[in-house]
């Protein structure tokens, strides 16, 4: 049985650290939206008792037991008690790494999703959000894959109501950025600047894209730009772009803008020529 799905990236519209919990991981409150740009993965169910095979176009990709994807395999029939079955998996990577999207976490809960269907969904989605947090922080969300308020360490998920229907911009640099550094950083933060998530709930459901603007804040670009040399100068050069104002994903490095449809071409042909150096890419918002 062969199966092909598609596995869509996220961006945020604001991430505030809130604590952290006494196993040392911390605490968020974040707004999380899918986006229409995705990977593609041909799942092969041999139909014998076996092992999971994941080949990619990507070189950089591991694909062995550190992949996301295979850590969602050991788990499922971990929890499950099935016979492990033969997956022949291939994964396409859109998604840039290391950008703050979610790539590797949505290829973990897709073919989660797709597992669990296959067995007739042995799995309820309350424990699947609860035991799918400890390999990833995003994949609850996308297990779930709709505009959330977020919450905990990525398991407290808020379905909330997106009527944004402009375009996003992503913009990529071509370096990545350590999520273990983004963190590091934030308890040097002494003048930190918070997202008004309630705001930003209210603004989604009666679109505002200047209200939108003003109200985004991510608290890990504001740790990386305390000593990320890439980061702090990315920031400055895209600064220097007039009527354009550019948010952090995640934990970076990716940026992106909302436009307006009607704005779409020029903007993006401005970027490309001067952001030369960068993958320039243009998504919907999934919800």
């Amino acid at each position: 049985m062969i199966v092909e799905i598609e596995s869509n990236g996220k961006i945020n519209l604001g991430l505030n650290i809130t604590g952290k919990t006494n196993r040392g991981y911390h605490l968020l409150d974040m707004i999380m939206v899918p986006i229409s740009l995705s990977d593609k993965m041909v799942i092969n169910f041999k139909g014998k008792a076996g092992d999971l095979k994941i080949e990619t176009n990507k070189k950089e990709i591991p694909v062995g037991k550190e992949n996301i994807i295979y850590k969602i395999y050991d788990l499922f029939y971990k929890e499950t008690g099935i016979e492990k079955q033969e997956i022949e998996l291939y994964l396409e990577k859109n998604i840039p790494s290391q950008a703050g999207l979610g790539g590797g976490s949505s290829n973990g809960a897709f073919f989660f999703n797709e597992l669990n269907k296959h067995y007739k969904m042995p799995i309820s989605l309350k424990r699947a959000l609860e035991i799918t947090k400890n390999i990833g922080a995003d994949i609850p969300f996308f297990i779930i894959n709709k505009s959330s308020r977020v919450k905990g360490i990525g398991e407290e998920i808020e379905v909330i109501e997106n009527r944004i229907n402009n375009k996003i911009i992503l913009v990529k640099p071509s370096f990545g950025v350590s999520t273990v550094v983004a963190y590091k950083n934030y308890s040097r933060l002494k003048e930190k600047k918070d997202a008004n998530i309630d705001k930003i709930i209210e603004t989604m459901r009666f679109w505002n894209k200047d209200n939108l603007d003003n109200l985004v804040e991510n608290q890990l670009e504001q740790s990386l730009l305390l000593e990320d040399k890439n980061i702090i100068e990315f920031r400055n050069r895209i600064n220097e772009i007039k009527d354009v104002k550019f948010h952090m994903s995640g934990s970076g490095s990716c940026y992106f803008t909302v436009v307006e449809e009607k704005q779409q071409n020029t903007i993006y042909e401005k970027l490309k020529v001067e952001l030369e150096d960068c993958e320039i890419l243009v998504c919907d918002f999934l919800n």
